[in-house]
């Protein structure tokens, strides 16, 4: 079976998944949130330990369910996360095998991956002046849109590397990705007015379209110091769950901020 064919039929049964979740919201979108940021932490983890950086874990995917479940129960997320980061490098101290870091790790995979998460789910439960439809299922759209055109882009048109991090990608694909996002997004205002503001539309095309590649990126960075192709094999064809969802963690805390803040 090709590389393509298993891609495909992932995608056949991944894309249901995520996009019922996202339109389900609440305990569907929160069960689906810890899911994927257990197993994501997971990898992330178990590439620096080919580099025999031992992290915490298991603690780190326990701290991020427990972050998540009180989210849900109404609990304030900036106490949760300052007397998380303080028990860690507190309990740290007391550790027989001190390793400075362990703690470190903990807290940097927490920041990357289960604050985004986090974020997602205040989002998606929340109204915005200007957006009147499911910004997460929203957000998928125009993301798997920029890598799908970033991929045909460089492959067609791709002559000028974007960086040494990642060889294969070129300017002309990260471009083409950029002005396709826009484009989609733009045009989901013009198919729905009532729901999307143009101004909104706009600015998260461009949003989505520089940070879900920059996403991308660092963790395509933080694979190639690990030595991995891929975070895991977890999913055929596509590599593993931090692979398919690098993106969308980059993306979602600088949307949070523009919704919050600038809309």
């Amino acid at each position: 079976m090709s590389n393509l064919t298993k891609r495909i039929i992932a995608g056949v049964f991944g894309i249901p998944l995520i996009i019922g979740a996202c339109y389900s919201g609440g305990i569907y979108f929160l069960i689906f949130s810890m899911l994927v940021s257990s197993l994501a932490l997971k990898e992330l983890f178990s590439m620096f330990e080919l580099k025999e950086i031992r992290v915490l874990k298991y603690t780190a995917i326990f701290i991020s369910i427990l972050i998540l479940a009180l989210y849900y129960l109404n609990f304030d997320i900036t106490l949760i996360f300052t007397l998380t980061f303080f028990l860690i490098f507190t309990s740290e101290i007391f550790r027989k095998e001190k390793n400075p870091l362990n703690p470190v790790l903990t807290v940097f995979g927490l920041l990357y991956i289960t604050l985004p998460f986090v974020l997602l789910n205040i989002i998606i439960d929340e109204n915005f002046p200007g957006i009147d439809l499911n910004i997460v299922i929203y957000l998928f759209i125009l993301i798997w849109v920029c890598d799908t055109s970033a991929y045909f882009g460089g492959r067609f048109f791709g002559k000028h590397k974007l960086s040494d991090i990642s060889p294969k990608k070129t300017w002309e694909g990260s471009v083409s990705g950029l002005l396709m996002t826009m484009i989609v997004s733009v045009s989901i205002h013009f198919v729905f007015p009532e729901k999307l503001n143009l101004i909104n539309a706009a600015v998260i095309g461009i949003i989505t379209g520089i940070f879900s590649q920059t996403g991308d990126l660092f963790e395509s960075m933080l694979k190639r110091y690990c030595g991995v192709k891929d975070s895991s094999d977890l999913i055929p064809g596509h590599g593993g769950i931090l692979d398919r969802f690098d993106s969308l963690i980059f993306v979602a805390p600088v949307v949070f901020v523009y919704l919050n803040f600038c809309s």
